[in-house]
């Protein structure tokens, strides 16, 4: 058979444009085609059925992904194809292997190139040694406001509104929202404007029930607890708003 008429049955891809029969087509006086050496059927039990040029595709199909099938004289002629990949026809997308020939026989070996996608947002697909991997990709967007966590589930990333820590692919819920600690200490919290979702000190001023709203204390806008403003003292550092006065009590913030 021309190699031009394999090249076209293979498809003309990149691979298989180097598709070549093991073995060369005649024919006889009789007008019999022949396949390889002694092979006349080309794989078909009996005498090769007749066939159409424009029908060739379905009429010399023998299904073998290792045979490039085609019709000649009016009779089907299938040659064997040789160490290059199977027809497409014969291999299975996302399935981590690829089809070989031998002789006209397919062999299937290690593709790792040939990954599934399994459709859950929250595995990165891929193969290894020619078996499917799914791997979690804890941290990855699976819908607008939500991520992946460590478990491949797909939960409330921080910032969102939540009801319980089972809300949250951090696994914690604070202040009403997902958060990205557990954020109890003092004069801290999760929604503070501007950096919902991150453990963030309150503003300076404000009494962090319980612990900052006794004692005549307040936040100082760095997470600390101290002296408000007015009360008495005897050091900048034991003041909220840093300026402990000659007057002996702790001056006012400052205007931003």
């Amino acid at each position: 058979m021309p190699l031009c008429l394999v090249v076209a049955l293979a498809g003309c891809s990149p691979k298989a444009r180097s598709f070549q029969g093991s073995g060369g087509a005649g024919a006889d006086g009789d007008g019999d085609q022949g396949v390889g050496a002694g092979d006349p059927g080309g794989g078909w039990d009996g005498e090769a059925p007749a066939c159409a040029a424009e029908t060739q595709a379905t009429d010399c199909d023998d299904d073998n992904p290792c045979t490039a099938d085609a019709c000649t004289a009016g009779a089907c002629v299938n040659v064997p194809l040789d160490g290059v990949p199977a027809l497409p026809s014969g291999q299975i997308a996302g399935d981590c292997q690829i089809l070989t020939c031998a002789a006209g026989q397919p062999y299937p070996a290690p593709d790792d190139a040939d990954a599934e996608d399994d459709g859950d947002p929250c595995t990165s697909d891929g193969c290894r040694r020619g078996v499917a991997t799914h791997v979690v990709a804890a941290g990855s967007p699976c819908g607008q406001g939500r991520v992946c966590d460590a478990a491949g589930a797909c939960r409330g990333a921080n910032g969102r509104a939540c009801g319980g820590p089972r809300d949250c692919a951090s696994g914690k819920c604070v202040d009403g929202v997902c958060c990205d600690t557990a954020c109890h200490e003092t004069c801290m919290a999760c929604n503070v404007e501007r950096s919902v979702g991150t453990c963030s000190p309150l503003g300076p001023g404000v009494e962090d029930e319980p612990g900052c709203a006794l004692d005549d204390k307040v936040c100082d806008g760095a997470g600390a607890c101290k002296l408000a403003p007015g009360r008495r003292c005897h050091r900048h550092e034991s003041c909220a708003s840093g300026v402990c006065r000659g007057s002996g009590r702790c001056g006012e913030f400052p205007e931003e």
